[in-house]
């Protein structure tokens, strides 16, 4: 006598509807995980703009502080103060190995392949605000360029390099630095809008660059060099093709 057969295996079907369903509701899950990110993200952005904003009033306080100083302290700083806006100083080396060119103006300069050297303490305060510094080296010692500016400036492939302490709380905003290189220690900087395209930021600490502020982000493409350990997507700046 022959054994019955099993019965056969059903398998599950689907409906149009129920595929339709289904297809729906991944959507949304991934629409409410695309959501989330934004809404992050944004809080992050708010988050940074506030901090540019007291950053900025903390700056302009400590400018004004510099100001009351008076008349340069001692005869060693040499440039204290010099005023050279709109100068044409194209492929000039202007060196000093003292704590020069303090509180100098090099507003509107015209700097391509200039080269610039301080010493300890040297470029503190001073203001290069819409210079044109592409190619320019410039180099200070310890706590050199410390809350100086370079808003709007050209640095196009131009060489930044200070010691320990350098740059701290320097303006780079609205700044183009595609193809610079940059050494120091940059902290608390404010580098909103600037342009790091090509840019080789590899000599600068991670956590420095990590506590720079902006309101617009900094923007960056695949030939930026960053140091080990330093995240620009998480610190909210932008990738450029």
């Amino acid at each position: 006598m022959a054994e019955p057969s099993a019965p056969a295996r059903r398998l599950p079907r689907f409906s149009v509807r129920g595929m339709f369903f289904l297809i729906l509701l991944v959507a949304m899950a991934f629409g409410w995980v695309s959501s989330e990110r934004r809404a992050e993200r944004e809080r992050w952005m708010q988050l940074q703009r506030l901090r540019y904003a007291d950053e900025e009033l903390r700056r302009a306080r400590e400018e004004l502080e510099v100001r009351k100083l008076g008349p340069r302290p001692d005869r060693a700083r040499s440039f204290w103060e010099a005023d050279l806006v709109g100068s044409n100083l194209m492929g000039m080396t202007i060196a000093s190995d003292g704590n020069a060119f303090q509180r100098a103006s090099f507003r509107e300069c015209r700097l391509e392949g200039a080269t610039l050297i301080g010493g300890v303490s040297s470029f503190q305060f001073a203001r290069f605000d819409a210079a044109k510094l592409a190619r320019a080296r410039l180099r200070g010692d310890a706590a050199s360029f410390q809350l100086s500016s370079f808003a709007g400036a050209d640095l196009t492939g131009a060489t930044l390099a200070g010691g320990g302490a350098s740059f701290q709380g320097a303006s780079f905003e609205g700044a183009t630095l595609v193809g610079a290189t940059l050494s120091g220690n940059f902290q608390g900087a404010n580098i909103s809008g600037a342009r790091f395209e090509s840019a080789d930021l590899s000599a600068v600490a991670p956590d420095d660059l990590a506590s720079c502020y902006f309101k617009e982000p900094p923007t960056y493409d695949a030939g930026t060099k960053f140091p080990p350990g330093f995240d620009p997507v998480g610190c909210l700046w932008r990738r450029v093709e």
